[in-house]
């Protein structure tokens, strides 16, 4: 394997390796704070698949000879999880399940149809699974949004918007990758990998009936 390959590779799927523990992490704290049994149900088969999901990432990093270690420093992971504890459930869901599950995982299909057969076999799982559990985020969400009036849904749009941007700066904080590099040697554009974030991002507001706001942070030059 190409030396500059791997260490492209190696350090995306270290980021979406710890992005997992990481949601493991968030969701095993917002257990006791769900507003349902169901959501607590939920909650804990996503607190499993994410266990599963970093051991299988974490078995092929050693095989790539890229042991995991985490990129989010502990000071950083700690105010993640701190922030992430106050939040309201809608914007809980908003941030983890549209924004990490929802739109993250647009971009790790990206990267997985550019990797090689051993990187594509390690995301097959993960893929699948944060899809399931979107579903589960939007089905959630969906609820709030029909028992708003529809003259305050244009807010809760705004809302859902403004999360998305907090997810981008904690990201672009806690997160010092430049992905953009990485990306460009797995083929894959800026312009390209930017236009599938708004496709999606649209996409999952469209979903909610809500009309999409792309945050500014999404925007590109």
């Amino acid at each position: 394997m190409d030396p500059l390959y791997r260490n492209a590779i190696g350090t995306l799927l270290t980021v979406y390796t710890d992005i997992d523990l990481l949601a493991l992490e968030l969701c095993a704290d917002r257990i006791s704070k769900a507003p349902s049994l169901e959501a607590k149900m939920e909650l804990a088969h996503q607190v499993e698949e994410e266990r599963i999901h970093f051991r299988i990432q974490e078995k092929w990093l050693n095989q790539l000879g890229m042991p995991f270690h985490s990129p989010i420093q502990p000071h950083h992971r700690k105010a993640l999880l701190d922030a992430f504890s106050k939040l309201e459930w809608f914007d809980f869901l908003s941030c983890l399940q549209i924004g990490i599950e929802g739109i993250g995982i647009a971009l790790v299909e990206k990267v997985s149809a550019h990797a090689d057969e051993g990187t594509r076999a390690s995301l097959e799982i993960p893929i699948r699974d944060e899809k399931r559990q979107t579903s589960f985020g939007l089905r959630e969400l969906a609820e709030i949004v029909e028992k708003t009036p529809p003259s305050e849904r244009p807010e809760l749009a705004r809302r859902l918007s403004g999360n998305l941007a907090q997810l981008y700066r904690w990201a672009e904080h806690c997160l010092p990758v430049d992905f953009e590099d990485h990306w460009e040697i797995l083929g894959l554009s800026r312009q390209e990998m930017w236009e599938t974030v708004h496709q999606r991002t649209e996409e999952l507001f469209r979903t909610l009936n809500l009309e999409p706001v792309l945050p500014e942070e999404f925007a590109y030059s």
